[in-house]
């Protein structure tokens, strides 16, 4: 039994794998971002809030900046589990 550990912790991925991977997070995220500032307008009739636009009100801002942040975040580990599942 601790060959079949040792093996499986030997498992080198494909290392095209791992420059693919951080090129596909970024579209995949670019994506993302589309589709919800497209939803926000729908839902909201607005446009989406710019953190960058002083006259934003700052909770405002801050909750939309936080929630890109987090579905990025979320996006990126996604696609870098899928990428690595698929390596081994």
């Amino acid at each position: 039994m601790s060959e079949q550990k040792n093996d499986e912790l030997e498992v080198q991925p494909n290392p095209v794998l791992h420059l693919i991977a951080p090129f596909t997070a970024i579209a995949a995220t670019m994506v993302l971002r589309k589709v919800l500032t497209s939803a926000y307008a729908r839902k909201t009739g607005g446009d989406a809030p710019d953190p960058r636009d002083p006259g934003v009100p700052l909770g405002r801002a801050l909750v939309w900046a936080v929630g890109i942040a987090a579905t990025a975040a979320a996006v990126e580990v996604v696609v870098f589990r899928v990428m690595n599942r698929g390596a081994k």
